[in-house]
Parts: C-alpha cells; sequence; structure tokens
C-alpha cells in the first residue's frame, strides 16, 4: 500500500528525533523552542489531555493569538487523538455559543484575554478552559505534565482536524481533515528542487523524515525561518504552518495583538526570515506603504526568499510595490479555502507575472470548471463556471448533510469539491478568475455573511428593512456597507449595537439611508438595488 501522509502528531516526533539538535521549531520574539523541547512539550500536553479524561474523536477549541502555545497546543492534540479546531477570537458571546454547541467543544485553549466571555458563551459539553499563557500556573502544569510509560502518539492517519470556516459558505463550518488526506492535498512531502526540475517526493515517513533532517535552516535551498503574519486562527494560517512545521522548517511569529507593518519588517529582519505568509491586500498595502517610507526598506527585507498569499484579493499592483524593494523575491499568490488546501497559484517576479496574471492549476490534482448543470466547460470557452477539483478531499462538513451533497458531489464515480470560485479555463491552459459564487463578503481576509449581519441590525427600533453588501476599498478588497431604510440619525445606535453583538470585522464601514424599497416584487430582498446606492455613496 502506497505511503500517502502521516498524523501530524506521529510525524512531529519522527521529524525531532530526525534533525540535529536544537534545531528551532517555533521563535516568537526572544523565545526559541527546538523541535527536541517541542517533542517533549507536546507529548505532555498530550497526555495531561488523555489524563484529563479526553478521548480520541473529542473536539478541542483554540481561541488563541498567533504563538508558540498555539502550536503546542494543536500538535499536542493530535498526539492525544482529540480534535483541534480553531475558534475565532473575534467572536461575541451569541457567536461562540453558537460554535461551541455546534463543534461539540470539550475544551477549550485560551488566551487570558478570552477566558471571561468564553466561560460566559461556556455550553454544556464545555468541560475545561485551559490558560495558554505560558507564565500562569495552568500552562505550566499542562506543558509539564508527567509523561506516561511507553506513550506514543496516536497513530490513526485518518485521525481528523477541523477547520472552521470564516462563512464564505454560510454561517462558520467546521470542515473535517484527515490527517492523512491533507498531507497529501498540502503537498508536504513533495520536496522543491531546482526550477525547472520536478519536485523529490518521500515514499515513507523514515525517507521524509530523512529529507528534513538534510534541510536545516542554514541550508542555502531552505525557506526557513517562515514569518507567520496570517493569523493561526484562519485555515490560512494553519495550513501554511502546518506545510512548513511538517517539513523540519522554523515558524517564526510576531507577539503583537494587532497588525503593525514597521513590526513585521523589523521580524524579518530581526528572524532574517526567508519566506513571509500573509493574507492579501490587507496585510500587504500596509506592507508596501510602510517599505515605502523606510530608508532601511531593502535591508531590512533583504533576507526574503518568498512571500506567499491566500485567501483574499492581493493586487497585481502592489506585488510589483513589493519586488521593488527585494526584486529577488519570488511571489506566490494562491486560490485556495478552508475545503481545497489550494487551487490554483500565479508566481511573481521581477520578470513579470505568469500566465499573464491568471492563475495556473496546482499540478498533480483534476481541475475542471463546471457549469450548474455539473458538466465540463471546456478550455477556450467564453462561458465562466465554477472551478472543481478532484483528489485528497476533507470528508465535508460536520452535520451539514444537505450542504455536502452541493458542494462535494459525486460525478460519474468521482467525488468532487465546488469550490464557490467562479472561473473560466483559457485556450492557453490558464485559469481566469471572476469572483466568489455566492453573497459572502471578503474583507480583508474575514469572511462575512451579510445575513448574519442584517439580523442584527434589524433589531434596531426604527429600522423598517436593510440590506448588508460589500464595497470596493483599496485595503480590504471589499468594505461592509448596511443599506438601511430609516432616518440617518439611527448611524449611532446601529453601530454601536452591531459592535456589541458581532466581531468588530463585520460592523459596517459605511452606512446609507434610504425611502426606496430593498424588496423586490415577490418579497426576496433586493440586493442589486442596495448594491447600486452603497457604490454610489461610496464613490
Amino acid at each position: 500500500m502506497n505511503w500517502r501522509g502521516e498524523n501530524f502528531g506521529v510525524a512531529a516526533k519522527a521529524i525531532a528525533q530526525s534533525v540535529e539538535p536544537g534545531r528551532p521549531a517555533l521563535v516568537h520574539g526572544t523565545r526559541t523552542v527546538s523541535w527536541q523541547e517541542l517533542d517533549a512539550i507536546t507529548d505532555s500536553i498530550a497526555c495531561g489531555l488523555i489524563d484529563a479524561g479526553m478521548r480520541p474523536g473529542d473536539v478541542a477549541g483554540q481561541m488563541q493569538r498567533n504563538s508558540p502555545e498555539y502550536i503546542l497546543a494543536y500538535i499536542g492534540c493530535a498526539k492525544a487523538g482529540v480534535i483541534p479546531v480553531n475558534v475565532n477570537y473575534h467572536y461575541q458571546e451569541g457567536e461562540l455559543r453558537d460554535i461551541f454547541t455546534r463543534f461539540g467543544l470539550k475544551v477549550l485553549f485560551a488566551e487570558d484575554e478570552f477566558t471571561d466571555i468564553a466561560l460566559s458563551a461556556r455550553s454544556s459539553v464545555l468541560e475545561h478552559v485551559i490558560s495558554s499563557n505560558p507564565a500562569s500556573d495552568q500552562w505550566r502544569a499542562l506543558s509539564a505534565h508527567p509523561v506516561a510509560e511507553g506513550f506514543n502518539p496516536h497513530s490513526d492517519p485518518q485521525a481528523l482536524f477541523f477547520t472552521a470556516t470564516g462563512g464564505t459558505t454560510g454561517m462558520p463550518k467546521a470542515v473535517m481533515w484527515p490527517f492523512e488526506d491533507a498531507w497529501e492535498a498540502f503537498q508536504i512531502s513533495h520536496w522543491p528542487q531546482g526550477i525547472g526540475e520536478p519536485p523529490k517526493i518521500a515514499a515513507s515517513l523514515a525517507e521524509h523524515s530523512a529529507f528534513a533532517a538534510a534541510l536545516p535552516p542554514s541550508a542555502e535551498s531552505s525557506i526557513a525561518p517562515l514569518l507567520l503574519l496570517s493569523p493561526l486562527m484562519h485555515g490560512a494560517g494553519q495550513f501554511a504552518a502546518m506545510i512548513h512545521l511538517m517539513r523540519g522548517g522554523t515558524l517564526a511569529t510576531v507577539p503583537a495583538t494587532r497588525f503593525d507593518p514597521d513590526q513585521a519588517i523589523d521580524a524579518v529582519r530581526q528572524y532574517q526570515a526567508r519566506s513571509l505568509t500573509f493574507v492579501g491586500d490587507a496585510f500587504a498595502m500596509p506592507l508596501a506603504d510602510a517599505l515605502e517610507a523606510r530608508t532601511d526598506a531593502a535591508e531590512a527585507i533583504a533576507s526574503l526568499r518568498m512571500i506567499t498569499s491566500s485567501g483574499a484579493v492581493f493586487s497585481q499592483s502592489v506585488k510589483q510595490r513589493l519586488i521593488a524593494v527585494n526584486p529577488a523575491m519570488i511571489i506566490v499568490d494562491a486560490l485556495g479555502s478552508s475545503e481545497s488546501a489550494g487551487t490554483a497559484v500565479t508566481i511573481t517576479t521581477a520578470a513579470g507575472t505568469s500566465g499573464g496574471g491568471n492563475f495556473a492549476a496546482i499540478p498533480g490534482r483534476d481541475t475542471k470548471v463546471l457549469g450548474d448543470d455539473l458538466r465540463e466547460i471546456e478550455p477556450g470557452s467564453d462561458q465562466f463556471g465554477i472551478l472543481a477539483r478532484s483528489g485528497p478531499l476533507p470528508l465535508g462538513y460536520l452535520g451539514e448533510d444537505e450542504k455536502n451533497a452541493q458542494t462535494f458531489p459525486t460525478i460519474d464515480g468521482k467525488r468532487w469539491l465546488m469550490t464557490g470560485d467562479r472561473a473560466r479555463y483559457r485556450s492557453d491552459g490558464s485559469i481566469e478568475f471572476q469572483g466568489r459564487d455566492n453573497m459572502c463578503i471578503n474583507t480583508g481576509g474575514e469572511k462575512v455573511f451579510p445575513e448574519e449581519v442584517e439580523a442584527v441590525l434589524q433589531e434596531v427600533s426604527g429600522v423598517a428593512d436593510v440590506r448588508v453588501v460589500g464595497v470596493p476599498d483599496p485595503r480590504f478588497g471589499r468594505k461592509i456597507a448596511a443599506v438601511i431604510c430609516g432616518d440617518a440619525a439611527l448611524q449611532n445606535a446601529l453601530d454601536s449595537h452591531v459592535r456589541s453583538r458581532l466581531a468588530g470585522y463585520k460592523a459596517p464601514r459605511l452606512y446609507v439611508f434610504t425611502g426606496r424599497s430593498l424588496r423586490l416584487n415577490n418579497g426576496k430582498p433586493d440586493y442589486r438595488t442596495a448594491q447600486t446606492l452603497a457604490e454610489d455613496a461610496a464613490a
């Protein structure tokens, strides 16, 4: 039987035992965790969870900012057979209670600032809220918990991790990924070689670990350290972190509660980062602005060889501004989602952009454009359809049978993922991306579901009707706009109310008041009128 991949907990131990002593696994400010320390601490976390009554298949949430503790908790869960899942720390009490209940969380790792709201939102099944503050007695005890004699990590390669969506597919859902399928989908065992050369593909965990051992951070071909700016609480950040770590890399994070472009630039220099990962223009534009304002910009990011982005629009003009500061860099812009783990990419260098700015399907997986009838639209057609791929896929969404049937249809005996990306194959084989095929608004990589925001705004007295749409924004790609049937004097009350109930990124940045109907003749919402009113107001 061909080896397809490994449980991340098993792989972490194998890598730690293979790489040279002291190789950094995690770097955070002045803190460094070696691969051997990561292995020992995550063994302790796994045994602590088991001794606390957690069993394989139980679910643990992670309400944490980027930090070593996030990764340690994640891998500790994997070693215990416990399913880790990201929890958005911007959520308010009602949103958290919904997540805790639907996902069946039994334990939650939370930073101290989020503990109170997590306890307020506590569901009947949530048994433990664990502080992830490295200075707390609770974390110190867990990370030094005695390891049972003969302990081995949970070894089932089909054990799961969940990735909570940001709402692109409606309200947040848990995407159920078996480790083995994710490993294959992420192409973790594909080791890049020189330009134009095919990758080496490890045929076993032993061979994979040997490849990792042969590529220390000091190696000329290494892309470590990877400085992760993408939040680990989102799929894009999680996936990038795990791909890098499962190859024996060094993951660097910034001690911060908000994104500061100058701090990020200084971190590149401090860590001598060779690669950088973030989410589209929301990060790229402030970075470009900050670099252009600095006299030391070229020196500060001279170590960078690669920038990768996924999860949001990354404008070509911004890519060119970044390349201008360091012409030796490669920028990889990926089209992906929590369900797909990447479908297509475009690559930008000082010499230009691949495919004329259009995307190319990731090699090694069957990718097609399908029409509404699920029939393939042939390359070269002017018709747009939904980009779909087969190959290693998640099991689907937790508890969402109807949505699973729509998103993961079986066509001619093969299971496909309907990515929701509207696109067409050009005659040259490149993929022209048109946009997302739903009403979800992507604002700086965060996903906002209009009906959720509308329901909260509708609660304010004096609101006759409301539509929520996205309008263009130079930094975030789209910003949230609320078109209100009501008096403009309501704006402060509306804004205060929505911010008390929902995460801040869901709050409208633009309010438009109108006396026009926001309903069609059949009573359904009239988003077209709302979109026109919002765009006119934003112009």
